[in-house]
């Protein structure tokens, strides 16, 4: 399982790349269809084109600044804390996920997206909303939620081909 840990966690970082390159177009292609009122833009997790700094990985850090008595936050620092955020947070599922998929193959059924939704669910969907860092889902305009589940399930997919590759050059 340890061997799958690391697997998982060098094969997050080129799906966490993929993920937050594409989120922009998601983001497009889901406002088309869903166009968002433009207050709810301003929701903390909607908009990561106009409003970067106010992802949940941006929240987190300004909030643990602030914690920690430590001036507040720019946009700037803020967006660059945001990304080393999302690596960490990435590297830590694709570990997550590589062990499981080491001991439970059934895990990696759906070319990891499955895996990917599921992630979007527990943090999303439940984690960031009971911590008071987003609303939940069903309060966020459709096309916040399609994108960014849309964005996970790509996450999950390149994890997954990037474990199986990962997988036969790790001895």
């Amino acid at each position: 399982m340890v061997r799958g840990a690391i697997v998982g966690a060098l094969a997050s970082l080129p799906a966490s790349y993929v993920k937050r390159v594409t989120e922009p177009a998601l983001q497009r292609a889901a406002e088309q269809v869903l166009p968002p009122e433009a207050w709810q833009k301003r929701l903390v997790g909607t908009d990561p084109s106009d409003h970067p700094e106010n992802m949940p990985p941006a929240v987190i850090a300004a909030e643990v600044a602030e914690i920690r008595g430590a001036k507040a936050l720019d946009t700037e620092q803020k967006v660059r804390a945001s990304r080393t955020i999302h690596y960490v947070f990435g590297a830590v599922s694709g570990a997550a996920y590589g062990a499981l998929a080491a001991r439970l193959p059934g895990v990696t059924r759906g070319a990891g997206v499955p895996a990917g939704v599921v992630l979007y669910a527990v943090t999303h969907g439940t984690g960031l909303p009971a911590a008071g860092i987003q609303e939940p889902p069903w309060t966020l305009p459709a096309s916040a939620v399609v994108w960014e589940t849309a964005s996970h399930a790509v996450y999950g997919a390149v994890l997954e081909v990037s474990r199986r590759l990962v997988d036969m050059l790790v001895p």
